[in-house]
């Protein structure tokens, strides 16, 4: 089932910030919730763990994100993101980008855009169907006010 989640989003910081903030996946990992990263393979490349939550139906997913593009001029962060499910015949296959808004202020505020266009296949899939993509809505509106307070409170 292929599923997009598009969340916009006012940050009060300046772009600089907002970038250092999205292009770092050790930064951002904490503000989705159940998922962290458990290793950096190199500059670009991620391996990763998240714990999902859907109605009765729990899965964990290990996998690896890796940076396609990342034009800091152009405020373009995408990612390719391949996971499959802890013991279960299952998958997760998309692409995560995030987007600053070229017309942001310097000093801030920053508006950015995050989408997620995610394959999901497997068992999840036959138990949980109908309610992933309202959950996955859910996880990026949390995701959004964390990161969003993240870039509000640096320290």
């Amino acid at each position: 089932m292929a599923i997009r989640v598009e969340e916009r989003m006012q940050v009060e910081a300046p772009r600089a910030a907002v970038w250092a903030y999205f292009s770092d996946p050790l930064r951002v990992a904490p503000c989705l919730p159940g998922a962290s990263v458990t290793e950096v393979v190199d500059a670009r490349t991620y391996r990763g763990q998240v714990q999902v939550q859907i109605g009765p139906v729990a899965a964990r997913y290990q996998g690896t994100m890796t940076v396609e593009e990342a034009d800091e001029a152009a405020g373009l962060l995408a990612m390719r993101v391949l996971a499959s499910q802890v013991g279960v015949l299952g998958r997760v296959d998309g692409r995560i980008s995030c987007r600053l808004d070229p017309d942001s202020d310097e000093q801030g505020p920053t508006a950015v855009t995050v989408l997620a266009e995610l394959n999901v296949t497997g068992r999840i899939m036959q138990l949980a169907g109908g309610l992933i993509a309202t959950a996955a809505k859910q996880v990026f509106e949390q995701f959004a006010a964390c990161a969003r307070e993240a870039l509000s409170n640096p320290n």
